[in-house]
């Protein structure tokens, strides 16, 4: 087991930091500012689509959050000297995204859902490992956005319950059987050759499979509590099929 060198909250910008420490401090703060602008992006597309008012506004808001999270991100990377229009260098060759793209070339109104109650769900968890960072000024913005992101999952929840009291379950259910494996395959391989270097930096304290379960104890009671099946997997390890 790996042991922790550096508390939360323990390295600010004046802090001396070996080159290990700054690479990969600034790898894992662009890979955050690209989720959240992705996520921006997501979501304010979906302003004037959105079925009715309160939707649109939620949806703005959403957005809004998003974009100020992907901002605050940006502001900390210019603090250490990479300014916006070079912190895509710094990024790591993530699959996610694409495969998103790649599996839902255009989303519907129901997907959308999904993100906020799953994705959204599993964003939480690696903020909450962003939130014990062990560079403070990230450690700080993330413990603010903690509780906004619970509140897009609240969205999600609230928009989906209503949706199955109008009778719309197996249509929900579909798309829960397609997200939810998406939801798995976010968090990555249980373990990556990054893994004991993040933790023991104080970047991260957990690996990727405490997260995914951290993430299956939360959302399986939720997902029952809306009337819905846990779907059943075909392959029960990474990657989740």
């Amino acid at each position: 087991m790996v042991t922790r060198e550096l508390a939360p909250g323990s390295v600010t910008r004046d802090t001396p930091m070996s080159p290990e420490y700054r690479k990969n401090l600034l790898k894992l703060l662009a890979d955050h500012a690209r989720a959240e602008l992705w996520a921006a992006h997501t979501y304010s597309s979906w302003v004037p689509r959105a079925p009715g008012p309160d939707e649109k506004v939620h949806m703005a808001h959403i957005a809004h959050e998003e974009a100020e999270h992907w901002y605050k991100c940006i502001l900390l990377l210019a603090d250490l000297g990479v300014p916006s229009k070079e912190a895509r260098r710094h990024e790591s060759q993530h699959w996610f995204y694409r495969t998103i793209n790649l599996v839902f070339p255009s989303l519907n109104w129901l997907d959308v859902l999904m993100l906020t109650f799953l994705i959204d769900r599993g964003a939480y968890f690696l903020i909450e490992d962003y939130a014990q960072s062990s560079y403070a000024p990230w450690m700080q913005m993330s413990r603010q956005i903690l509780s906004e992101e619970e509140g897009h999952v609240d969205f999600g929840s609230g928009r989906l319950r209503a949706m199955m009291e109008n009778g719309n379950k197996a249509r929900i259910q579909a798309a829960m059987n397609r997200w939810w494996r998406v939801a798995l395959n976010m968090f990555g391989p249980p373990r990556t050759k990054n893994t004991d270097l993040y933790i023991r930096l104080g970047l991260k304290f957990r690996t990727n499979e405490d997260r995914r379960q951290a993430y299956i104890r939360d959302a399986q009671p939720q997902i029952l509590a809306l009337g819905l099946q846990v779907p059943k997997l075909y392959r029960q390890s990474y990657p989740f099929l």
